[in-house]
Parts: structure tokens; C-alpha cells; sequence
């Protein structure tokens, strides 16, 4: 999926719901421990994570959201990373994710343009493009005891790359980025000239990643459209 579709359909479906803004501030990463409310929206890189329906992505989220932590293919998986700290778990997943799951287009392994599999038929396949290798990543942080509404399927552009795909994990109030590189997680400001969210996917919503010029802007949209 190109961006500039991302773009578009975050947009229309911004305009067609009266999206109510949570009330997390973005953290202020200098500080730690930083205790982070369960399900803060994620405010990444300045942006105001605006909640919003997500009915284009209806059963794409349904099949990403389907709990796959009592897999035994997850458990195999994640079992040798149960007494790593929270950071060696991210390593941990990122590298073993990368190493297992080879890479294969959805029209060669699904026969669609755009599909996103459950985490439990890409470990059975054995293979997924980005969008399913990070969704497998999303659930095995999971059955290692994350916390859901710290996990996020972020559609993104990276400047370098082009549109991307990632698992954005929240600890401590920090945001990781586990990305489809085969690379190490790493800090979300750390690349923030790069990095440009555009829609955040978790089991507590979606949301729409919006500039401050932006926010008010979209807001008016979606208040008119509320009261016509």
C-alpha cells in the first residue's frame, strides 16, 4: 500500500468520526522511570494521536488483533527470551522475527494485494511480508507479558525508504521501533527526521498521527461533519 493511499484513508476516515482525543501527554523522554497510564494513546514524535474508526481496515485489524500467545509455535518462539529484561526482549523478538519469518509478498503467499495475516498462519507459513512480521512481533511481546495497549502496528514513512510498516513498543514511556530492517530497536527520536508516523493500529483503537498545524484543522472536519 502506497503512502499517499495511507494518507488518504487516514484522512477520510478522520472526517467521517467525531474522534474524541485522549488526554496522555507525550512523555518527556529525559525523565526516568516514567509511568505510563495503560491505555495512553501513542503521541510519537510530537504528534497528537487522534483516535478515529478504522472500518477500511475492518478485517485486515480483525486477523492482526487475533491472540496468538497460546500458539505453540509463539511459545517456541519466545520461550527462550522469558527472563531477559523488557529492552533484551525487544532485541530478542526483532532479531528472532527477522531470522524466522522470511520474506515473501502477500500476492505470492496469499493471493491478495494487501493482506494482513494472523501472527499464528505467518509462524505456520514461515513467512510475511513487513506488515505480517510485525504483527507476529506485536503478539510475541505480548506472551511475553507487554502490555496490549503498549503495542502499536504503525504504518509510516520512513524518508530513506519510503512507506514502511513497524511494531512501535512503549516502555517506560519511551517508543521503540522494531522495523523490518533486521536491524536493532531503536528509540523513536533517535530517527525522527526520518521517521514521519501516519496511523497506529493496538487492540485499544486507532489512531491518526496528526501535526499540531493539522489537529485543529482535522478536528473542525470532524466536529462539522458530527453536527450536520
Amino acid at each position: 500500500m502506497r503512502f499517499s493511499r495511507w494518507a488518504l484513508m487516514a484522512a477520510a476516515m478522520f472526517a467521517g468520526a467525531a474522534a474524541p482525543v485522549h488526554a496522555a501527554d507525550r512523555p518527556d523522554v529525559r525523565q526516568a522511570p516514567i509511568f505510563v497510564i495503560a491505555n495512553a494513546a501513542p503521541n510519537i514524535l510530537g504528534t497528537t494521536a487522534i483516535k478515529i474508526r478504522a472500518e477500511r481496515f475492518r478485517d485486515n485489524l480483525s486477523r492482526a488483533l487475533k491472540d496468538a500467545s497460546q500458539s505453540p509455535l509463539m511459545q517456541r518462539l519466545v520461550g527462550p527470551a522469558r527472563g531477559l529484561s523488557r529492552l533484551q526482549q525487544l532485541a530478542y523478538v526483532q532479531s528472532r522475527v527477522q531470522n524466522n519469518i522470511r520474506w515473501i509478498s502477500d500476492t505470492t503467499e496469499w493471493g491478495r494485494h494487501d493482506y494482513w495475516a494472523t501472527a499464528a498462519d505467518t509462524l505456520a507459513h514461515g513467512a510475511g511480508d513487513m506488515d505480517n512480521r510485525a504483527i507476529v512481533k506485536m503478539h510475541a511481546l505480548r506472551a511475553l507479558g507487554f502490555n496490549p495497549g503498549d503495542l502499536f502496528l504503525t504504518l509510516a514513512r520512513d524518508r530513506v525508504g519510503g512507506p514502511i510498516t513497524v511494531l512501535t513498543a512503549r516502555v517506560n514511556g519511551r517508543y521503540f521501533i522494531l522495523d523490518d530492517t533486521g536491524g536493532k530497536p531503536f528509540l523513536v527520536e533517535t530517527r525522527s527526521r526520518e521517521f514521519q508516523p501516519v496511523l497506529s493500529f493496538g487492540w485499544n483503537g486507532t489512531w491518526v498521527h496528526a501535526r499540531p498545524a493539522s489537529t485543529i484543522a482535522m478536528r473542525t472536519v470532524a466536529g462539522a461533519r458530527a453536527n450536520k
